[in-house]
């Protein structure tokens, strides 16, 4: 064998861990290791039904498993697990389906497991079947595992009722792949057919009879319910019991509302409708065996039964194509059921739903480092860094901070655009609030192109400096010959993040949020043209004029804007080498109402809603381009178009081929050798 470690296996089935001390893999081989399965992780299980089980541990430092299924698969595990002194072994209870094929029966005598081989040709799993095995443990109590019930006591309803259809799945203890059922009574049930043993093609007796009188549930079709109907198990019972109840609209009463047994009748007075159910043999299926199906009641349309909760999960289907449907829609679909819901009611429910769909806010951050593993496996080249806050070994870690950029983003940044990127944050609207901060470049098409996100707790100079290291670490280094431009709003922190993080970067600041900030101290529709001709003008003789007749109607005003550098604000300070003449930061707000609803949803569907939508724009505008019969982008070429009409108003007279003169109403430019426009 492998070793002479000792090791601790911990069995985790239902909810539930088991350990089992000092094994030596010297002497523990698969048969072991099903014995115990059985005797400690499924001891409280009935003792007359067979379980498909399935095994595995997960390999140490990787997303992988080993199923363990055979002598060897448990070698193997030894192996991986050599010098580390705990074995986690995840067990899977496959539900009482038969095994296609030959499994280990594993049957307690006297204390003693005995290991039995079974062929059963009557499978209905799918997979692959190697991997299953079959425990049958033959203790005497039961405990069911739905949560719904706090009355549940151990045994079967001492009532008559309980008694039909109580042999309908007894085995013989003889039993073998070559032994028919030897004590189903065929008048009880009307329905069983024992086929011929010379049949080409057997038949199961127990799933036929299980086949044919099995209740499923069909959305378009009403609910009728009728004697010897069987159900999965009590839950499903009780939600085809509800569903009935407000199909019909009538009020109903409880009994008895056990994992052994269900007894209702309607609650209106006089009304002689009833029904009783039980487990029949394997003590999980739940069978109709008393049923007054008869109403003298009145039907009423107020049902105390259709709870927001119920209406949640009726909502589930339609709320995944439809994610935001509106409450009146909600109401519509309700309506279906002959159901009136207050405001409250579709509210709860509609949150209840999308907890559901999406998951809750909380249950979202712990997906997360399973969510960037996914990540760098299956977009390779992309970035996903997450921050904890935990300042000691004491204190369980506390998600932060996240960062994302695809691979994707950052080849069209550095392929196709230019080096402008403006950088802007928005509040979630979630149950922890929190800030995205956002990085957006311009395509060559002057079109929005998202790079990068993060979600941080506040937007400070402390998040921004974190943002800008790893965003700097990405994309950078950046060409210092042609240095990134960014582009703010002048945010507290922000300005100085940057500039310590990217010293080389060059500022701009939106003149829009500049003229807001300007209007509010300085009102007047005159001052605002002023400050626009300033901030657009191409030359410095425009500029000057316009500063000029701020200067003249209010000094104050003009030694406000003095006190901000000319090149972060005015077109004509902007360097040529860049040719990007945006002095807004019109298109980071863009991106931000183009987030929509994704802001007030649970972190992990918020992350995955921006990569759709990336991934979705992506290819929108790569069709689009396929279209364009120009290498110059259609935007692009409508500007210079534009442009050519306005040159109409201008006149050219040149003096050489790289030397000319343009007038422009009371204006001239002149082109110089050098390049130089005077």
């Amino acid at each position: 064998m492998v070793t002479g470690d000792v090791h601790d296996i911990v069995l985790h089935c239902g909810g539930t861990k088991v350990r089992i001390s000092n094994i030596n893999p010297e002497k523990y081989s698969f048969f072991n290791l099903l014995n115990d399965v059985a005797e400690k992780a499924l001891d409280e299980l009935p003792g007359n039904i067979n379980l498909l089980v399935h095994m595995r541990c997960a390999i140490p430092g990787t997303e992988a498993y080993i199923d363990v299924n055979d002598d060897e698969a448990v070698h193997d595990m030894f192996s991986v697990y050599e010098g580390q002194p705990v074995i986690n072994i995840e067990v899977f209870n496959m539900d009482i389906i038969p095994a296609e094929q030959p499994v280990m029966l594993l049957r307690k005598i006297d204390g003693e497991s005995e290991h039995i081989e079974i062929q059963n040709k009557h499978s209905a799993l799918a997979a692959d079947e190697q991997n299953v095995h079959v425990i049958d443990s033959q203790d005497e109590g039961y405990r069911g595992e739905s949560s719904s019930d706090d009355s549940w006591k151990q045994g079967f309803d001492d009532d008559n009722e309980d008694d039909i259809g109580d042999e309908l799945m007894v085995l013989s203890e003889n039993y073998s792949s070559d032994e028919s059922f030897q004590n189903l009574d065929d008048n009880e049930t009307g329905d069983l057919i024992v086929p011929d043993s010379e049949s080409e093609q057997e038949m199961d007796p127990l799933k036929e009879v299980l086949r044919n009188k099995m209740w499923t549930y069909n959305p378009r079709e009403d609910i009728e319910f009728k004697k010897g109907q069987l159900f999965t198990n009590v839950d499903a019972f009780r939600a085809a019991l509800k569903d009935y109840v407000i199909q019909k609209g009538f009020p109903i009463k409880r009994l008895k509302n056990e994992k052994t047994r269900c007894t209702a009748i309607c609650d209106s007075a006089g009304c002689t409708w009833r029904i009783h159910a039980s487990p029949i043999a394997d003590s999980v299926t739940f069978m109709i065996k008393t049923y007054t199906p008869e109403h003298t009641c009145v039907m009423d349309n107020k049902n105390r039964e259709a709870t927001s909760d119920w209406m949640a999960k009726k909502l589930i289907a339609v709320m995944r194509t439809y994610p935001n449907l509106s409450r009146k829609g909600i109401e519509a679909e309700m309506l279906k059921y002959g159901v009136h819901p207050s405001k409250q009611q579709v509210y709860r429910a509609k949150q209840k739903a999308r907890e559901e769909i999406e998951g809750t806010h909380s249950e979202s951050y712990s997906k997360l480092p399973k969510y960037a593993v996914l990540l760098r496996q299956h977009n390779p080249g992309s970035v996903c860094k997450i921050h904890y806050d935990r300042p000691n070994l004491l204190v369980e870690p506390r998600f932060l901070r996240l960062f994302i950029s695809f691979k994707s983003q950052k080849d069209g940044f550095l392929g196709g655009c230019r080096s402008f990127v403006g950088f802007d944050g928005c509040h979630l609207k979630g149950s922890f609030g929190g800030v995205l901060l956002a990085a957006v470049a311009l395509d060559g098409n002057n079109s929005i192109f998202s790079i990068a996100f993060a979600i941080v707790e506040v937007e400070n100079k402390e998040t921004w400096s974190w943002f800008f290291h790893f965003f700097e670490e990405f994309f950078g280094p950046f060409d210092n010959n042609c240095p990134l431009t960014v582009m703010s709003d002048r945010q507290k922190g922000l300005n100085i993040a940057y500039e310590q993080q990217l010293p080389s970067a060059i500022g701009r600041y939106c003149c829009r949020h500049i003229c807001m900030n300007f209007k509010s101290q300085f009102p007047g529709v005159l001052l605002s043209t002023f400050f626009w001709q300033a901030a657009k003008s191409y030359d410095a003789v425009g500029f000057t004029q316009a500063m000029q007749r701020i200067k003249d109607m209010n000094i104050e005003a003009w030694r406000y804007l003095s006190k901000i550098p000319v090149s972060a604000w005015a077109g004509h300070a902007f360097s040529t080498d860049l040719k990007c003449d945006h002095v807004t930061n019109n298109f980071t707000e863009s991106f931000n109402a183009w987030i929509g609803d994704l802001r007030c949803q649970p972190i992990l569907t918020l992350v995955e809603g921006l990569r759709k939508k990336f991934m979705k724009k992506l290819h929108k505008r790569y069709q689009k381009a396929c279209t364009w019969t120009s290498a110059i982008p259609k935007n692009i070429i409508e500007k210079l178009k534009e442009i050519a009409i306005h040159s109409r108003r201008c006149s050219l007279q040149m003096a050489s081929e790289d030397l000319f003169e343009v007038t422009d109403g009371d204006r001239t430019f002149i082109k110089t050798e050098v390049g130089d426009i005077l």
